[in-house]
């Protein structure tokens, strides 16, 4: 009995100490993360699209094109050195390419060019260099959604030369026979970014990598697009 007391008080002795800890560590960490609050971040800048095809053996002359983004986040410190990212992001992907040999009498130029609703969370750290300047760096996976953007044709059949610019009208199946209806909707990857922080102001660069194939099997091959960008922007944080 004498044992079962002792033994039940050191037990209450070392809950009482953990919490106590527990307790210690809880204010300690407030008080550290009350010099990292909440932030959030409006940027925009230019972007390099472009395409990852595989299976593609008929088309030629693939390119980057220009491109477009802006997006709004929140960051949310985690650790000193460590935060979440996470927000919303409009920005133009696509590329230029040739279907066929442009020297032969059939063949489409193609410049496609669409918008895209995303969603990305990022795991960011953080480095002090000196007053108010950090270097980051992070990555995280993005979701997203084509909203909107053109397609631009020219070429020839059979020696007649035709061109149009259509609007993207995404197809979420792989029932399509119109050449405007031949990405699929929706996409997700993944973001590499790196930067810099000066107080109230952020540089950032950033590298899309989709992972999921964009084209659908309209067309009865078996080709694969995904989408790559390589973006750069100037934020405004406060």
């Amino acid at each position: 009995m004498k044992h079962s007391l002792l033994l039940m008080a050191v037990l209450i002795l070392f809950v009482k100490v953990g919490v106590s800890a527990q307790e210690k560590i809880g204010e300690r960490y407030d008080k550290a993360m009350e010099h990292y609050p909440i932030r959030f971040e409006i940027k925009a800048g230019p972007s390099f699209a472009n395409l990852a095809m595989n299976n593609a053996s008929t088309v030629n002359n693939k390119n980057i094109i220009p491109a477009w983004h802006v997006a709004g986040l929140v960051d949310i410190p985690l650790l000193p050195v460590l935060s979440v990212q996470g927000g919303i992001q409009v920005g133009m992907k696509g590329a230029k390419f040739t279907v066929g040999d442009n020297s032969s009498n059939t063949f489409t130029n193609v410049s496609t060019h669409p918008i895209y609703l995303e969603v990305p969370l990022n795991l960011v750290v953080k480095i002090p260099i000196v007053n108010k300047v950090k270097l980051f760096a992070g990555a995280g996976p993005y979701l997203a959604a084509g909203i909107g953007g053109k397609n631009k044709l020219d070429g020839q059949l059979l020696g007649v030369s035709f061109s149009n610019d259509n609007s993207i009208q995404y197809n979420s199946s792989d029932n399509s026979s119109n050449y405007n209806n031949d990405l699929r909707r929706f996409d997700a990857g993944l973001n590499f970014l790196a930067g810099l922080e000066i107080s109230h102001l952020s540089l950032n660069a950033n590298y899309g990598y989709g992972l999921s194939n964009i084209k659908s099997s309209s067309d009865n091959n078996s080709a694969k697009y995904s989408n790559r960008v390589v973006s750069i922007s100037i934020g405004v944080l406060f």
